[in-house]
């Protein structure tokens, strides 16, 4: 649980829970939009296909009017060039006209005024005899060295003699200065030559003039806001354009010309994006093209935009505004959350070196007795053990003598101790615990040291001797234990360490003392305090486990490795004699029925020293550890068996709980759940909930009571809560557990 607390609070850098709630909401917020744009840019293309539909066919139907006007033109000069009037005018010149000449002059009038009147689109028709030097309109004739007509800043004459074919072909011109009896025109001339398909010189013309009006209001659909539209011949010569010359010089670039397909693309034209629609007439090869922009031609869709972004403003805005309140009041249990599990994480971060401390001294005291139970232990306290191989060590610091008290600082000689176990342990993961001027610590080193370790240290003491004694006289004593690879074995190693500080010889130098160079001594057994002390708390806590591995250690270190004398084993003996009448005497303090079991036992406590037996004591003990371990589980499961019958009485009390069952028996939570698992093999809330379920099918089955009424029965606080537990075990409802188990 700590561990994945921890990891979650390392994670406090990412977004916080604000944020991401924020973000989910938004996002949310933005699928609906997603579908508005989506529909925006579906609908954008359908009126753009359609409104390039429209404007092309808008074009054409105007190409076709256009077509049929200069058809139609063409009609009206072919009639004129075979008129018997127009042939005998040209025939017979005379200058100055004759009479007669007059009255064919005033009939050809009459002529041209019906094709006038009969086509709205004619402005007027001219017709030109030039080697009479005389001019028939549909209103009068002109002389023409007297005349106030002219024609692009030039008298009538020059232009006719200009525009007159000399090759027979008809040709077309846009005229945007025309001054005909004192009014300014914008016309269109079709002209032709006389006689009809004449090759050389021509003897005349014929001049159809339209009005430019009449033709660009063909394109009024198609130049509406800043759109224009013109026809171009096949030179390039622009004709009936919408625009002024001002307006095309000012427009600058045009529509490049087109191949003879009909159809419409977005260009960009004097900085804007305009629609160009192009069609080309089968009949004279000319170019219609028409320019709209794209606002116009997309208006509809810009309508669709603006309200699709208008939507998504407030849908932004009242859903941003909302997703805030959400976000804050989902979160806000999440952040109170994070906040305690930042504040508790600063509180385990501050109890971390005595959480240290505390795991450092369990290793070395022995009480892990599994060896994933000691590395789980190492890696919750986060102790940097990184190596394969361990032994443990224990540090002296005196200055005269060494059982004088020291005077320095206590962080002074923390410093001191500390300086000086770096230096001698470099390169190696060491962990300290330090008390005085004592230290006690476990020392990890690679797998490939392991050989090399004994004179590695001893080089390193010897070359830097002299760096170890500081100017005020201080010396430091080392004790090593013997290497492991085992974590919940390194109790050996520290016992060995202590021990090894017993063979050091005052002088004026420290000294590094190895137990495994000491440890063969015949003159010294081991049986030290602390071991005495924690056989006889194994044995009166009934750990027979525990009590193996301590009897196995003192007889591997007492008849193995060393080789005791008469002398010195007797005095073993003594020791172990000792501490079998110890335990006896506290075990039958507190039992009466006691006195008379220990006569059973295979060693007695009054035993001589000379017979004792060392089998006989070893089975004693275990003797003994039984006896204790089985008192304490007949204990244990009364105990179990009063929780089971208090839980079968009490389970219909919604109240009935862990806690109050460890406050009746006056035992602590912990200890009562792993007792009743242990006993009843599930835990506690299991155990209720089953039975509690029990008895609801039994109520469920045999009686009419309402769920609302049985869930009170069994100790549920609400319909509710008992409905979820029902489903949650049985995978139905109560009701139709009820109507299966009827029918």
């Amino acid at each position: 649980m700590r561990n994945s607390l921890l990891r979650l609070l390392e994670k406090r850098g990412k977004p916080s829970v604000f944020v991401k709630y924020v973000l989910s909401y938004l996002l949310i917020l933005l699928i609906p939009i997603a579908f508005g744009a989506a529909h925006y840019e579906r609908t954008q293309q359908v009126l753009t296909d359609d409104a390039t539909e429209l404007n092309l066919q808008i074009l054409q139907m105007s190409q076709d009017i256009v077509d049929r006007l200069f058809l139609e033109s063409d009609n009206v000069v072919s009639a004129l060039a075979v008129d018997n009037d127009v042939i005998r005018l040209l025939q017979s010149p005379q200058k100055p006209p004759t009479p007669e000449q007059l009255y064919n002059y005033s009939l050809l009038r009459n002529s041209l005024n019906r094709y006038v009147i009969t086509n709205k689109l004619f402005q007027d028709i001219f017709i030109w005899f030039q080697e009479s030097g005389s001019v028939v309109t549909s209103r009068t004739a002109y002389d023409l060295t007297n005349n106030n007509v002219s024609i692009e800043g030039k008298p009538l004459a020059e232009w006719l003699q200009e525009v007159s074919s000399t090759d027979g072909k008809k040709q077309v011109f846009n005229l945007n200065d025309v001054k005909l009896e004192g009014r300014d025109y914008s016309l269109i001339a079709y002209v032709s030559p006389l006689p009809n398909g004449v090759q050389g010189k021509a003897r005349g013309s014929i001049v159809v003039f339209i009005d430019q009006k009449d033709i660009t209001s063909l394109f009024q659909r198609l130049v509406k806001k800043g759109g224009y539209a013109y026809i171009a011949d096949r030179q390039g010569q622009l004709i009936a354009p919408t625009l002024s010359p001002e307006q095309l010089k000012a427009e600058g670039k045009l529509p490049a010309f087109f191949d003879g397909k009909a159809g419409a693309a977005f260009q960009q034209l004097g900085g804007r994006a305009m629609l160009v629609s192009h069609s080309r007439s089968v009949q004279n090869g000319w170019t219609y093209v028409s320019a709209l922009p794209s606002s116009v031609v997309l208006a509809k869709a810009e309508a669709i935009k603006r309200t699709i972004l208008l939507f998504a403003a407030l849908t932004l805005g009242g859903g941003g505004l909302a997703a805030l309140y959400l976000a804050y009041r989902n979160s806000r249990p999440f952040a109170e959350l994070l906040s305690s599990w930042t504040e508790l994480h600063s509180r385990i971060e501050h109890q971390l070196p005595l959480l240290r401390e505390t795991v450092t001294e369990r290793l070395l005291r022995g009480y892990y007795k599994q060896e994933e139970e000691a590395k789980e232990a190492v890696a919750e306290a986060r102790i940097p053990l990184n190596g394969e191989g361990y032994f443990a060590a224990s540090v002296i610091a005196y200055k005269d003598e060494l059982a004088a008290p020291l005077t320095q600082d206590p962080q002074e000689l923390s410093s001191f101790l500390t300086d000086r176990i770096a230096f001698l342990f470099g390169g190696m993961d060491v962990m300290m615990n330090t008390e005085g001027n004592k230290a006690d610590m476990i020392v990890s080193f690679p797998e490939a040291d392991r050989e090399r370790l004994p004179e590695l240290l001893r080089q390193r003491w010897e070359e830097q001797l002299d760096q170890l004694q500081e100017k005020n006289g201080m010396r430091l004593i080392v004790g090593l234990g013997r290497t492991t690879s085992q974590l919940h074995e390194l109790w050996r190693s520290h016992r060995e360490a202590r021990q090894a500080l017993e063979y050091y010889i005052p002088s004026e130098q420290g000294a590094v003392i190895r137990y495994e160079d000491r440890a063969t001594d015949s003159s010294h057994y081991y049986y030290p305090l602390d071991v005495e002390l924690k056989l006889i708390q194994t044995v009166k806590h009934g750990d027979l486990e525990e009590l193996e591995r301590m009897l196995q250690h003192i007889q591997e270190v007492n008849y193995s490795e060393r080789r005791l004398n008469g002398a010195t084993r007797r005095q073993l003996n003594q020791e172990l004699q000792g501490t079998l009448a110890k335990l006896l005497e506290q075990m039958e303090a507190g039992s009466e029925a006691f006195a008379e079991w220990k006569e059973k036992l295979p060693v007695a406590a009054t035993a001589e020293v000379e017979t004792f037996d060392w089998e006989g004591w070893k089975e004693s003990l275990r003797l003994l550890c039984s006896h204790i371990a089985c008192h304490k589980k007949e204990k244990h499961n009364r105990t179990a068996e009063a929780m089971l019958e208090m839980t079968a009485q009490q389970f219909a009390d919604p109240n009935f709980s862990l806690a109050g069952m460890a406050s009746h028996f006056k035992l602590s939570e912990s200890f009562i759940s792993v007792l009743f698992k242990d006993y009843a093999g599930e835990t506690f809330s299991e155990y209720l909930e089953r039975l509690r379920l029990t008895r609801a099918c039994t109520l469920l089955k045999e009686s009419d009571k309402s769920i609302i009424q049985i869930a009170q029965e069994t100790g549920y606080n609400s319909d509710k809560t008992f409905r979820r537990a029902f489903k949650r075990v049985y995978g139905v409802q109560p009701t139709a557990y009820r109507e299966s188990s009827q029918t």
